[in-house]
């Protein structure tokens, strides 16, 4: 009488691996000597195997082993039986990673403010169980938190990057000149960068990209700006313009913001000045399931909704 498949299948997979390395090499002592057991434990296992399917698996001589017609069945579905074994172990492991856990992000300023939100929207309803931790850093403090392992990742306009780490570009941030609504720029609809010269402008600190991106432009344009006052962070950049003394050079970052303060974002015209917002890892280490089912949603929410982000 065979034996029933349920009382079979966990022998059969404890001794799969043997059977394996024997029917690969057709050698009782190489195969021993792969899976780490003595010739006659190798023998004795595929004995028992044999026995407990009720079928020969090898012809053994004194010169050679070679495969039955069952063997060489087994073989081929057992190596399949494997592999699927050890995928679906992997892909149970990446759903339990999505079900619980955390994701902690650190994010550029203005990036922070404008596309995370929207993000984290999505990224809720997918992934109800993931405690989402976020930080706003400008370079060095984000460096410093990926490297030592504080944060899963960040994404910022900070290149060139550090040695430890890697930076893969994502899209492309817009600058516009942020002005008040009732501005002459603003009632023009476009703003060129000679403009500048008799504006008042109200600049990023210095070392930020933000004023990188401006310095290089007025640089390549010729003309020379003096600006009246600098900030750190955006917010206080627009309630400076709002206030009416002058106009900064940022990214829109929330039109609904701008709005609200009285402000309005200015297009270039005649001349693009954007800078590369990236994804910021420590090299050669893997994401894990939350930090990249995060990254994921994020990169696709910028395919889609790309125009209202004000990125390309």
């Amino acid at each position: 009488m065979l034996p029933r498949p349920e009382r079979l299948a966990p022998t059969l997979f404890r001794r799969l691996d043997v059977f394996i390395a024997v029917a690969e090499t057709l050698s009782f002592r190489r195969a021993g000597e792969i899976v780490g057991r003595s010739q006659p434990a190798v023998t004795a296992h595929i004995n028992q195997l044999e026995e407990s399917l009720g079928v020969k698996l090898f012809i053994r001589s004194t010169r050679q082993v070679r495969l039955t017609t069952a063997g060489a069945e087994l073989l081929e579905r057992g190596k399949r039986l494997i592999v699927e074994s050890e995928r679906l172990v992997r892909d149970i492991h990446a759903h339990a990673g999505l079900l619980t856990g955390q994701v902690v992000a650190s994010f550029s300023p203005t990036i922070a403010v404008s596309l995370v939100p929207r993000v984290l929207a999505e990224f809720e309803v997918e992934h109800p169980g993931i405690r989402v931790m976020l930080r706003e850093d400008l370079a060095p403090q984000m460096f410093e938190s990926i490297c030592n392992g504080n944060v899963d990742f960040g994404i910022g306009p900070y290149r060139p990057v550090i040695d430890e780490l890697s930076f893969d570009p994502i899209f492309d941030q817009e600058f516009s000149l942020i002005v008040r609504m009732d501005h002459s720029i603003a009632i023009r609809g476009f703003a060129r960068l000679k403009d500048l010269a008799n504006l008042n402008v109200i600049c990023s600190a210095e070392g930020t990209t933000a004023r990188t991106v401006l310095e290089d432009a007025i640089r390549a344009e010729g003309i020379a700006i003096y600006p009246k006052y600098e900030a750190v962070h955006y917010p206080t950049l627009y309630a400076l313009a709002a206030a009416g003394f002058g106009g900064a050079v940022m990214p829109a970052v929330d039109p609904g913001m701008l709005s609200a303060m009285g402000l309005t974002a200015v297009p270039f015209r005649g001349k693009r000045l954007a800078r590369t917002i990236g994804k910021i890892t420590r090299r050669g280490e893997a994401l894990a399931p939350g930090p990249k089912a995060f990254l994921r949603l994020l990169m696709a929410m910028v395919e889609r909704e790309s125009k209202s982000l004000g990125v390309s």
